[in-house]
């Protein structure tokens, strides 16, 4: 039954850079851009959406549980926290 419930998640319309993972009931949203900001802008966005299905389905991803990552290819490495949020409170790494 939770398959076919959250297929319609997984069904939603995201932005090309953006691909979504399911394990049993565990969520990953995958973001990429060419600058940190990009990718907080697009998880952001992208994360909107869940909340908006969470609230039409009367389900709540835990905020608490939900983490963020930065990961690079790039030599040089990025000191800045990414400012990401989940039912308006922001994500920790």
């Amino acid at each position: 039954m939770w398959n076919v419930f959250y297929n319609s998640l997984l069904n939603l319309t995201f932005t090309s850079g953006t691909k979504i993972v399911a394990f049993a009931d565990d969520l990953l949203l995958l973001t990429r851009g060419k600058s940190v900001s990009e990718v907080e802008n697009v998880a952001n966005t992208e994360l909107k959406k869940f909340s908006m299905w969470a609230k039409e389905n009367k389900v709540r991803f835990n905020d608490q549980k939900s983490k963020v990552m930065l990961m690079t290819l790039r030599k040089r490495k990025e000191i800045k926290d990414l400012e990401v949020h989940l039912n308006n409170k922001y994500l920790t790494s």
